[in-house]
């Protein structure tokens, strides 16, 4: 150390220390950007860049399909790329199972609530959200919908349509939604029940005038339907928890109910007047996800799209929240400017915590997360990230033999061959150069490279490069070796 320092002090100091400088600015940049930022992760379709931990205590009474209101703040969620511009890029996941939800409100910086449906929520018992954002391989897509809940303890979750004269339909229409049904619980249709429950998907229809398209339980068994002013047209169901599109056709005298373009029912209606109202969504129905919806006319003809929801998180927007009554707004994609207003009212009887975003690893995917109950984010959560290893780096089948039968964590064995290889090309650059931070700059990038390919965690780099830094600064301090 003593010949090299001497040699060194020919070459200028300040480049020296330049080089050491810059190279620490350089590892302290990618460890931060790589561990807060998702644009610069490593993500798989399975990995994902961020877990945010949520956790729902229910005070009330037990409750099951339940939607809890989440606030986030959505225009930072796509600055810190969670989510993209569609809100896809995330998954929800509770006790290893996928649950859906529904954002809004994509470009508000104020908090606004995202409702994700709980499937069981006892009385005092903690569930947790697993929340999963920041896949941008673009492989997370997801279709946002809307939910009725219309439990015992809150009225009809609701959305209006205003009154338009486009709606005076009176033959040649479609009416069609994409639902999701999770089954006759949330009905009142015991069996031996004469009487039916109905709730309406799209509903123009009132004392045997006008038109509807609904679902319907009675006796103990689920119906589609459509209504056109007397006439009901309707067949049985068990599709449950699947999506699954449902078409109601007129064609004066024909009424053909469709469930996923395949006739079901058929019924037969002469003619009908028009009825005058405002179009509403979601009257009656409990427990049922509406994931678009729309009206067409001139069906034989021009096939025009009258009104068109998507229900896509930058065309809902939440307005008021005053628990437990929520307004939002909902967008018509059809241009034809039918904007539906809705209104929720849903007690939130719950105690909610937010864990910051903390990096996943491996192990940690989302077709099986980790059971993890704690409200607080581990220490060590960061500390092991890693990707999925560069298969295509040279000799990578020899690695990947000796990392296998090792017996050692695949990490470790990893680390070792690099640095083993870094030392070798670092002593090749001492003796070629006698300069001792560009030593330990070739040694550090060396070794970063093999966290690039995700062989082992940058902190490990880090470390190695700080011993280096640390006992060859000692060594300049002291003005000798050891």
């Amino acid at each position: 150390m003593k010949l090299f320092n001497l040699q060194l002090r020919q070459a200028s100091p300040y480049l020296s220390y330049g080089v050491l400088i810059l190279f620490a600015i350089f590892c302290l940049f990618y460890a931060f950007y790589n561990g807060n930022n998702c644009a610069s992760a490593s993500v798989t379709p399975s990995d994902f860049c961020k877990r945010i931990t949520i956790s729902v205590t229910n005070n009330g009474t037990s409750e099951t399909n339940a939607p809890v209101r989440i606030p986030f703040n959505p225009a930072g969620m796509t600055t810190l790329n969670y989510v993209d511009s569609f809100g896809s890029q995330a998954l929800a996941s509770n006790n290893l199972n996928d649950i859906n939800y529904m954002s809004q409100s994509l470009s508000s910086t104020a908090s606004s609530g995202w409702w994700f449906i709980m499937p069981d929520l006892d009385n005092a018992v903690l569930e947790i959200i697993d929340y999963y954002v920041g896949d941008l391989d673009q492989t997370a897509w997801r279709d946002n919908g809307f939910y009725f809940y219309n439990n015992n303890s809150s009225t009809d979750d609701l959305i209006t349509i205003p009154n338009n004269a486009n709606f005076n339909l009176t033959d040649n229409f479609n009416l069609e939604a994409d639902v999701i049904l999770t089954g006759t619980s949330g009905f009142t249709c015991p069996v031996g029940t004469p009487s039916s429950d109905s709730g309406f998907i799209i509903d123009r229809w009132d004392s045997n005038t006008g038109y509807a398209l609904g679902v319907e339980c009675e006796q103990g068994v689920m119906y589609n339907f459509i209504l056109i002013e007397d006439t009901k047209v309707r067949a049985a169901t068990s599709t449950f928890n699947t999506r699954y599109n449902l078409k109601g056709k007129y064609e004066a005298p024909d009424i053909t109910l469709l469930v996923d373009d395949v006739s079901v029912a058929t019924g037969s209606k002469a003619s009908m007047t028009s009825y005058n109202n405002n179009i509403t969504m979601g009257n009656g129905l409990r427990k049922v996800e509406i994931l678009n919806a729309q009206i067409s006319k001139n069906i034989t003809t021009t096939n025009d799209i009258e009104l068109r929801y998507n229900f896509d998180p930058t065309e809902v927007k939440e307005l008021t929240a005053s628990t437990p009554y929520y307004t939002g707004s909902v967008d018509d994609v059809s241009s034809n400017s039918h904007t539906g207003e809705y209104s929720l009212n849903r007690p939130q009887n719950y105690r909610i915590t937010i864990s910051s975003a903390t990096g996943i690893g491996l192990q940690q995917l989302v077709d099986n997360p980790q059971t993890d109950d704690q409200i607080f984010p581990t220490l060590s959560s960061g500390l092991a990230v890693v990707g999925n290893e560069n298969s295509n780096f040279p000799f990578y089948p020899m690695l990947n033999s000796i990392a296998t039968t090792s017996g050692l964590p695949r990490a470790m064995t990893f680390g070792g061959l690099f640095a083993v290889l870094a030392m070798i090309i670092s002593s090749i650059i001492l003796l070629a150069t006698r300069t001792i931070p560009l030593a330990i700059f070739t040694y550090g990038f060396v070794m970063y490279l093999g966290y690039l390919n995700n062989f082992y965690a940058i902190w490990y780099v880090l470390i190695i490069v700080f011993i280096l830094v640390a006992t060859y600064g000692s060594s300049k301090y002291l003005s000798e070796g050891f």
